[in-house]
Formats: structure tokens, C-alpha cells, sequence
């Protein structure tokens, strides 16, 4: 009787077998890598779409209010000049979702009954400290200009971390006119951003600042006015864009699972009935996949969505839970079945398709995510 490791014939229905499992595997990786490019590039695209809205005077943002877009009939606004110029930032956490600006902001104006560098207000953050360094009129146009340190409020979108871009914004609106009694005018000319400012892991590629009317949704129990009327007011936007220069930040978030998932496919080197060795590489991954989706984990606060981060952790995962059931089928053709020769396919074509899969989609995903 021929023993199992002479056998040098594959049956028809290994043959199959073989195929049936290759097929099947290769739609996962398919299927999956669809979902996970198209889904990012959703975001991606999401993500552009919000931070232009947010520096157009005449786009709606999506999940705000509709500011009204124009003034009331009659009324006739104070113009103020408002310019700002970004010294440096302090402090930026994604994870507590703020950051610290330093920066300069002029006001110029001709009517002597108001002072908008007094009644300014930060939105979405508070004052830390403000300086008054020039305060003059010339020719009866009044000129303040100012130093502040702020805080700012920012929900970082993470849904394409580590390859995503922010929009980061300093909005002021004058704190008793509202639009119809005062109306900022941005000083577009004389904007701009100091080279010291800098975001860890980020380049800036453009600022911009526009005038947008900002509508409350209340009347701030107002007498006299309508319960569905509500105040809206002059509000300038200065908008700083940050993108991630590259995909350093992603190979060094996922370095451990890409290692984890490449000794879990080490185990196809092994034979079979090395049950340590052979399963020990994938129980090994598995937990080693686990720590660094902890680790990733904690760098960024819970969106509550399925992220970029999530999908490449995901598909990690899986695809060593994958590596240690191709084993326990490979053992059983060869040791059970005595179906040696079947078993060394089965491996091979397993660690081709396995191999090729992982590397397609973790070169598309950061591909498609990131803003250039």
C-alpha cells in the first residue's frame, strides 16, 4: 500500500477542493477591499465637501442650521474690516478634541459710535488672553489691533485616520450687533499665516477667511420677536487646511499588524503536523493583531462609525483567524486524509492569494484615503 508521503497524485476532487477554497477566499479579500476602498473614499470625499462649505460665504454646511442669506429689508450695516494673522499653535489633541491658536486680529471702521475689538467673541472656544498693541484713528477710520491666545473646540474627523486632513477655524462674531447693525468686510488681502505654525504629522497647504451669516435657532426669549425667528449674526471664518504629507504615520500605526499578519502566513511554510509551530505563528498574530488595534485604538476618541483604522485592524484579523483555519484543513488533508501533495497545494495557493490580498488593499486603502 502506497504511504502518504509517496502519494504524488492529486485527486480530481482535491483539485476542485483547491479551487472551490481559492475562489472563495479571493471574493472575501474582493469583497471586503471594495467596501473598505469605497467606503474611505466616501469620507474622503465627504470631508472635502465640508471643509469647502466651511470657507464659502454662500455654502450650507452640512448638519447646520441655514443661516439666512441676506439682510432685512432697510437695514443698513456698520462695515468693520477684520483681518487675522496665525502666529503659532500652542496645542492640538485630536484625542481631546481642541487646539491652542496664537493669533493677531485687526478691526477697521469709520463709525465712532461702536468698538468691535471689545465686543468680539471667539465661537466654539473662549478668549485665554487678548492684548490691545495698536489702538489710533487716521483720517477718522478707526484701527485696533489685537494678540490673542484662544482655545478652540474642534471635533477632529477620524474616520481616515491615519491619512486623514483637517480644517482648522477661527470664528469670531461681533457679541451684541447682530448682522443687520454690524457687518464684517475680511481683510483677504492681509491674512495670512506665519511659518512657525505647525501640526505634528501635518503640512498646511491653504488658509482662507470669509464673512458667513451665522443664524441661531432661537430668539433668546426676545419681547416682541417671533419664537421662530431667530438672530443671525456677522461671523468671519479663518480657515487653516492640514493635510498628512505622506504615509509615514500609517506604517508606523500599523507596522505590528502588518508584522502579526505575516508570520501568521509564515505558518504555510510549515508542515502540517508541526501543530506547534504551525498553529503557534497564528494564535501568536492573532493576539499580537489584538494589542496593536488597542494601541491604534487609544490615539484617536470613538467615532462610533466603522473607520479607515478599523477596517485595515479588521481585515488583520481576520485574515489570521483565516491563516489558523487553512492549518486545521491542511492538517486534516495531510494527516487524516493522507493527502500530501494536496496539502502542499492547498498551501501554496493559500498563501499566494492571502498574500496578495492583505498587500492590494493596504496599499488602495491609504491610497484612496488621502488628500494630495
Amino acid at each position: 500500500m502506497e504511504s502518504k508521503e509517496e502519494k504524488t497524485v492529486i485527486p480530481p476532487w482535491g483539485r476542485n477542493f483547491v479551487i472551490i477554497w481559492g475562489i472563495l477566499i479571493s471574493l472575501f479579500f474582493i469583497g471586503i477591499g471594495i467596501f473598505s476602498v469605497v467606503t474611505v473614499n466616501n469620507y474622503r470625499v465627504g470631508a472635502i465637501l465640508r471643509h469647502n462649505a466651511r470657507i464659502d460665504s454662500k455654502a450650507v454646511e452640512p448638519g447646520r442650521t441655514e443661516s439666512e442669506t441676506a439682510l432685512p429689508a432697510g437695514a443698513n450695516p456698520r462695515k468693520v474690516t477684520a483681518g487675522i494673522y496665525l502666529d503659532s499653535i500652542t496645542s492640538i489633541s485630536i484625542l481631546d478634541s481642541s487646539w491652542s491658536p496664537v493669533f493677531y486680529i485687526w478691526f477697521k471702521w469709520s463709525d465712532k459710535d461702536i468698538n468691535p475689538g471689545e465686543t468680539f467673541r471667539i465661537m466654539e472656544g473662549e478668549i485665554v488672553s487678548k492684548e490691545k498693541l495698536i489702538d489710533k484713528v487716521d483720517r477718522g477710520e478707526h484701527y485696533v489691533l489685537y494678540l490673542v491666545n484662544a482655545k478652540i473646540t474642534k471635533f477632529f474627523g477620524t474616520e481616515r485616520y491615519p491619512v486623514d486632513d483637517h480644517l482648522l477655524t477661527i470664528a469670531i462674531e461681533d457679541g451684541k450687533m447682530p448682522w443687520k447693525e454690524l457687518e464684517y468686510v475680511p481683510d483677504t488681502e492681509n491674512s495670512k499665516i506665519s511659518s512657525r505654525v505647525k501640526m505634528p504629522g501635518y503640512k498646511v497647504s491653504k488658509i482662507g477667511i470669509v464673512m458667513k451669516p451665522h443664524t441661531y435657532k432661537t430668539n433668546f426669549g426676545e419681547p416682541g420677536v417671533s419664537a421662530d425667528k431667530g438672530h443671525t449674526y456677522s461671523q468671519i471664518i479663518y480657515g487653516l487646511w492640514n493635510i498628512r504629507p505622506g504615509f509615514g504615520t500609517y506604517m508606523k500605526i500599523f507596522v505590528g499588524l502588518f508584522a502579526a499578519t505575516a508570520i501568521a502566513m509564515l505558518a504555510f511554510f510549515i508542515k502540517p503536523t508541526d501543530v506547534d509551530p504551525r498553529f503557534g505563528l497564528g494564535v501568536g498574530g492573532f493576539f499580537g493583531a489584538v494589542a496593536n488595534m488597542l494601541i491604534a485604538s487609544s490615539l484617536v476618541p470613538d467615532s462610533g462609525i466603522m473607520t479607515l483604522m478599523d477596517m485595515v485592524n479588521g481585515i488583520g484579523m481576520i485574515t489570521i483567524f483565516l491563516t489558523v483555519v487553512q492549518s486545521t484543513i491542511s492538517l486534516y488533508l495531510y494527516d487524516i486524509m493522507e493527502e500530501v501533495p494536496l496539502s502542499r497545494l492547498y498551501d501554496r495557493i493559500s498563501l499566494a492569494i492571502f498574500a496578495t490580498g492583505v498587500l492590494v488593499i493596504n496599499i488602495l486603502i491609504p491610497l484612496v484615503g488621502i488628500v494630495r
